[in-house]
């Protein structure tokens, strides 16, 4: 996962960004931080720890008009710089049974945010909803003989226009940088209703990932995460 708000909601009392967590039975955690390189860096950290196998949990936003926050995806597919990825059917399953409304179909991971509605249609054929870790951790998977598979809970609509104040008002972890957040909320205090809105839709994600969290303990894999 990447967010500090991710990992709370997943039981990370600490974070403690890049350190390999116990999270019961035979699964590991790590809190990358965001982004494909940060994604990269805490997969190698796991395989390293012995990971068998690599699950990206966390948050994405939804490209289809009937996604909507606190939704989760569990795709069947990962598509990353022009590559198709599959995730594993047995992981899939799995969870699928614990969460038969979850949607499957692809989730697609690109370098950068998606925070213009009109940007978000041009991938509305591709993908349910999109990330930015999950591509590079399938990618890793495949290098290394692993299976994979990724759980996204929606946070923002298709329709949703992500303030300047959330990109880039926030450290690696999406933790507000106070004076960083408030100089762009001051350039633009209109987007103080969105940013409410965001929060809410948090909330939601988070609940939702608390669901999640109790099914990955339950799960009887020895699979990392």
């Amino acid at each position: 996962m990447a967010l500090a708000a991710e990992a709370k909601a997943l039981g990370v009392a600490t974070l403690c960004p890049e350190s390999v967590h116990d999270y019961g039975r035979d699964d590991l955690l790590v809190v990358s931080g965001m982004g494909a390189d940060a994604a990269r860096r805490a997969g190698q950290t796991l395989l390293t720890a012995g990971a068998e196998a690599l699950v990206s949990v966390g948050t994405a936003g939804a490209l289809q008009p009937d996604l909507q926050p606190g939704d989760l995806c569990i795709p069947e597919q990962i598509l990353w710089q022009s590559q198709n990825f599959p995730t594993a059917p047995v992981l899939v399953e799995s969870f699928q049974r614990r969460f038969p409304t979850a949607r499957a179909g692809a989730l697609l991971s690109l370098p950068q945010v998606l925070s213009d509605p009109q940007e978000k249609a041009k991938y509305a054929e591709q993908a349910l909803a999109v990330d930015m870790e999950s591509g590079v951790l399938a990618a890793l998977a495949a290098q290394q003989g692993v299976p994979v598979l990724a759980l996204r809970v929606v946070i923002d609509t298709h329709d949703t226009r992500l303030p300047d104040a959330v990109r880039y008002g926030v450290d690696a972890y999406g933790r507000p940088q106070p004076l960083r957040f408030l100089r762009y909320l001051l350039r633009r205090p209109q987007d103080l209703p969105q940013l409410l809105r965001l929060g809410q839709q948090m909330q939601k994600a988070q609940a939702t990932l608390r669901q999640l969290r109790r099914a990955i303990q339950m799960e009887e894999c020895a699979c990392a995460r």
